[in-house]
């Protein structure tokens, strides 16, 4: 997915921040970079286009008396990493509560993620 589809820019994040596959339990990834729409994830197992996720983002900072978001997300790119061991993916979140989209921007704000 090129940039041109974003609605917002994209920030990497220098902060490590686990994701869990909630149907699993087990992690899946770190996310490499996010927004209030998506993110990227580095995985070590490949995925296919269009799959849908339930994962648990914990978050690096406590925002509003929380530590993690839970999301549905659909994977909508993917592609080998240059370390071919791990794989990235590009997700949309699906369903995303309000209050949780705000969370989301409360953690990039904190983390100087946006502008």
């Amino acid at each position: 997915m090129g940039s041109e589809h974003r609605q917002r820019p994209r920030k990497n994040t220098p902060h490590l921040v686990k994701v869990l596959d909630l149907d699993t339990g087990s992690p899946l990834g770190r996310v490499v970079d996010i927004t209030a729409g998506g993110m990227m994830l580095v995985t070590k197992q490949p995925v296919t286009v269009g799959d849908r996720f339930h994962f648990r983002i914990v978050l690096p900072v406590m925002v509003h008396y929380r530590t993690e978001v839970d999301v549905e997300a659909e994977a909508v790119w993917t592609r080998k990493d240059d370390n071919p061991s791990f794989h990235k993916t590009g997700y949309r979140f699906v369903n995303l509560p309000g209050d949780d989209g705000y969370l989301l921007e409360d953690v990039m704000h904190k983390l100087n993620l946006v502008g």
